[in-house]
This record gives structure tokens, sequence and C-alpha cells, in this order.
């Protein structure tokens, strides 16, 4: 018989995640069909830093185990290295430049983390929307995998970024930042050192900066939403944050613009 192993991660799936050898089983997505065809698609196309799908049944999915280490709180050592960051940077372009190849299939995408501009329909890609510490498999130090497409949606490569960023630098006042795991961290050159490694020129580190209050309001959405619903996960985190956490950090982002505009050595 195979060992089970209960892997740790997201917030969304807790205890819900089983690795039995070189697979994993995990609760199915609505769109796990769709988002399955997806995945093999970027395989083929040459981006190999996804799991591969291997079955669906009923309300479970069933895709290979990706080996590497996984940052989960409390945040190792490691998972705050400039080096590493570069890296995941490095890799979301390698993985937007592919799936910048794939057709996006039709399906009822999730809605929750989507891109408010995924509806001009300019250079989509299947973002996904959540490349948070707990979604990123590291070997040797560089990122090698995203993991956990629950949210993956049709949008602009550049949300993805900067969801991405929120998560990473992470884009917080220092205050809330060192509550979440976060202390001692200098976003504004961390900002800086993933968009040079993923390649931004300087009209998209402009508009890398616009996306953040609006990622501030999405999050705040989904937050009461999960808590409107009776999710006891999510009920409990925001039960532990600050009351004003949302409105700290936009007014923040407003009184740092100038700052992070000049970190990232945008000119003029």
């Amino acid at each position: 018989m195979t060992d089970e192993q209960i892997l740790n991660g997201g917030l969304a799936n807790q205890g819900q995640v089983v690795r039995r050898g070189d697979s994993v089983e995990r609760p199915a997505p609505p769109h796990a069909a769709a988002l399955h065809a997806y995945l093999r698609a970027l395989h083929d196309a040459g981006f190999t830093g996804v799991p591969e799908p291997r079955d669906l049944r009923g309300e479970r999915e069933v895709l290979s185990f990706v080996p590497g280490d996984v940052a989960v709180p409390p945040y190792p050592q490691w998972s705050r290295g400039e080096a590493e960051l570069a890296s995941v940077g490095r890799m979301l372009r390698r993985m937007h430049d592919v799936a910048a190849t794939v057709p996006i299939p039709d399906a009822k995408w999730p809605t929750e983390f989507t891109d408010p501009e995924a509806g001009s329909g300019q250079n989509l890609v299947l973002c996904h929307n959540d490349a948070c510490l707990e979604n990123i498999v590291f070997r040797d130090g560089e990122a090698v995998a995203l993991i956990d497409f629950d949210f993956a949606a049709p949008g602009r490569p550049l949300w993805d970024l900067a969801m991405c960023a929120f998560y990473w630098v992470p884009m917080l006042p220092e205050a809330i930042a060192a509550v979440e795991d976060f202390d001692g961290m200098d976003s504004a050159a961390r900002l800086r050192i993933l968009a040079d490694a993923y390649g931004l020129d300087d009209a998209e580190r402009r508009a890398l900066l616009k996306q953040f209050p609006v990622i501030v309001a999405v999050m705040q959405q989904f937050m009461r939403g999960r808590v409107a619903a009776g999710d006891p996960v999510f009920t409990e985190v925001d039960a532990q944050r600050d009351p004003l956490r949302y409105t700290k950090i936009l007014a923040w982002l407003e009184d740092q613009d100038a700052h992070f505009l000049t970190a990232l050595g945008v000119q003029g």
C-alpha cells in the first residue's frame, strides 16, 4: 500500500490535499476539465513547470506530484532571499510567454481573483492569479513550478505578475508585514528585483503600480465573501487581522507611489 501524506499549503483546501507516491489527490475545482486540458497544452508547448493532470474522480482530481521545496507558514528564511524572488519573476515570465501560444479553453472560469480588465480581450493568457509563497515549488533555490490553479482565469500577464508581487514582495506597510511574517523586508527593492527579473519596460512598470490598489479591493471583497459564507478558516484569519488592514494598505500604496516609481527605475 502506498503511504499517504497530507500536504500543507493554502487556506482553501486545508487537510484535503493528499500525496500518494508520485501523485497528488485534491478537491477538483468546478473548471477542472478545462484546466486539465490547458495544463496538458502548456506541457506540450514546452512549459513543464505545472502539475500534469492524471485523472478526475467525481469531486477529486489527481495530478502529478511536483518534487521540491514549498514555503508554508511560518515562512522559512530561504523564501525571503532575493535570488529566490528573482527566480519567481523569471519562471512566471516563462509561463506567460508559453501561455500566450496556448488557446484558452471555453469554460466558466473562477471570478474571485480575475483581472478586472480581462474583458478587453487583449493579449490574454490563463493567469494563475494566486502565485503566493505556498503555490510555488523550488529546487536548489530556483523557482521551478506553479501549483494550485484553483483561481486560474483569463487575464493580462501584468495582472498575474502584480498578484504575485503582492504576495512575494510583499506590498504591505511595515506594521502589517511584520505581523504577517514578513518583517524587515524592503518592499521597494524587492519590487525592483521582481520587475527586472520578469523583464518589464518603463510603461509596464508604471502600469504594474496601478494594479495594486485594485488587487487590495479584490482581496477585500474575496475575504468578505468567504466570511459571509461562514468559511471557518477564512473567518479565523479575518478575526486575527487588523480590521483596518485594507484601508491602511491603500493609504500606504498611495503614500509610497513616487518612491516605488523611483525604485523601479522609471524615467520621466
